[in-house]
């Protein structure tokens, strides 16, 4: 009878320098040095083309939260807002200059992340399945057996403020955000 081979989840080295950056930026670099001890990870610094298992970046999360006295939740929605920038340039060539919040969200999965996927077949994001409810309404389903759907909404209130938009979108929880699927509304206000 054979061994069933349990592989542990990874992801992109380029989510681990910009938590890198992150934190350094709110923090400092001591912090980082220390997060990173704190949690036992030993290894050289991340690099963009390798890849880490995903616990490493719970474990660091973990450890932020704990000392600097913030919900994991909240630092992982502070990150997702972080990324906005960065994922704007690196995926400009996959949007459209007319698009906006919503329709930013309802191309996502099909311009970003399928682009993702087709540059590194080793690249698993989260699946985001976007439903139109009416002209004022989005209801985002991700699914992702990381539990990191805060990081998106944290990226969906970044994806507001890029395009100024921040008073004018709300951004609701529908389901517990530490779940592998989570529903996310989003209600564009007249």
């Amino acid at each position: 009878m054979e061994k069933a081979t349990i592989t542990e989840d990874r992801m992109q080295g380029s989510i681990f320098v910009l938590l890198r950056r992150f934190v350094e930026s709110l923090y400092g670099y001591s912090t980082w040095v220390n997060l990173r001890e704190a949690a036992g990870i030993e290894h050289a610094p991340y690099q963009m083309d390798e890849t880490y298992p995903t616990s490493e970046i719970a474990a660091i999360i973990g450890k932020a939260s704990k000392l600097v006295g913030v919900p994991p939740h909240q630092l992982m929605e502070q990150f997702g807002e972080s990324l906005v920038p960065d994922l704007l340039m690196i995926y400009k060539k996959h949007m459209h200059p007319e698009w906006r919040t919503y329709d930013m969200l309802l191309n996502t999965e099909a311009a970003m992340h399928a682009a993702v996927r087709k540059e590194d077949s080793r690249a698993t994001p989260p699946l985001l399945l976007v439903t139109k409810k009416g002209s004022r309404q989005l209801i985002v389903d991700y699914y992702s057996r990381r539990r990191m759907a805060a990081v998106a909404v944290g990226i969906i209130r970044g994806i507001t403020r890029h395009y100024d938009e921040s008073d004018k979108v709300e951004v609701t929880l529908l389901t517990p955000v530490g779940e592998e699927r989570v529903q996310i509304r989003v209600d564009f206000l007249p």
